[in-house]
């Protein structure tokens, strides 16, 4: 099970509004979760070749729903699912 897997798993569970994409093309691997609040997207989550963490298999985030106090700009990368989860229930 890989990290977005696991975050999916936990956005699922909590019925949160999100959407998956996954793109395994030579060239162009892209796996996706973008998250919805409103009918707009507040949050997304990545894992592809240009992404922070990539190589290892962690995740990229970028929105302010998923940035902890203090932290400056709106992207966090190496991030496992379990740090994406602290994020999103430290928020709450």
């Amino acid at each position: 099970m890989t990290e977005l897997d696991k975050l999916e798993q936990y956005l699922r569970d909590n019925q949160y509004d999100y959407e998956r994409f996954d793109c395994d093309e030579p060239g162009n691997i892209r796996h996706q979760i973008l998250v919805y609040g409103d009918a707009e997207v507040l949050w997304d989550a990545i894992c592809d070749t240009g992404s922070l963490g990539y190589e290892e298999g962690l995740l990229e985030v970028m929105g302010e729903a998923v940035m902890l106090p203090g932290e400056r700009g709106k992207i966090a990368g190496y991030l496992t699912a379990d740090d994406v989860i602290y994020r999103l229930e430290r928020r709450l």
